[in-house]
């Protein structure tokens, strides 16, 4: 699913103008990184978490000549499914 895809099903769920619907998802987008940005955790209960998480700096190796090098350290997002979201995924399978 895409972003269009979101707003379009938020826009019919809610009915809501698409737009009112495109500048929420902007709104939450923006919220999710400033707070990401600051080390902050995202809590959704029942959803699930958004937590940053920050990976040293290592050592690697080049696939193709075998040659190690060092591989810098980054961050990115982890995502935690609260119990509710399992609890339906793992309903709908059946």
């Amino acid at each position: 699913m895409n972003k269009t895809e979101i707003v379009n099903d938020l826009a019919e769920r809610l009915s809501l103008p698409k737009t009112e619907c495109y500048r929420f998802l902007q709104a939450w987008q923006t919220l999710m990184t400033e707070r990401l940005s600051k080390s902050d955790s995202l809590i959704l209960q029942g959803f699930g978490t958004f937590h940053p998480w920050s990976q040293t700096a290592r050592e690697g190796r080049n696939p193709r000549t075998g040659e190690t090098c060092l591989i810098r350290p980054r961050r990115s997002v982890k995502f935690k499914p609260g119990k509710m979201l399992l609890q339906k995924l793992n309903n709908t399978d059946k």
